[in-house]
């Protein structure tokens, strides 16, 4: 596993957020509550979960199927394409102002 390791911490008033992440990897968040030195000493342990993590598995599942508002959209998309070729070109320089 590469040597390079990138930490992202976000603060709101007694909350974090923790990201870490290496090159080829999808990256590993955790929620925290506490202040900034609270939040830092958990890093640590938390990156060695993260790091057990990526040897048994590098990147999330892939989604092989179409989501069904990628479906919608596709539907959506041909349907306009057929309305704006009726269109004189007139009402198509109106409908984009």
């Amino acid at each position: 596993m590469s040597e390079e390791l990138k930490i992202v911490v976000s603060l709101r008033e007694s909350r974090a957020v923790v990201g870490v992440q290496v090159p080829d990897c999808d990256p590993v968040f955790c929620n925290l509550e506490g202040n900034l030195l609270d939040v830092l000493n958990v890093v640590p342990q938390f990156v060695e979960e993260a790091r057990t993590r990526w040897e048994t598995s590098k990147l999330y599942p892939k989604c092989e199927s179409p989501l069904p508002s990628q479906q919608q959209s596709a539907a959506t998309l041909s349907q306009t394409s057929t309305r704006s070729m009726q269109r004189t070109p007139a009402q198509q320089t109106q409908q984009m102002f």
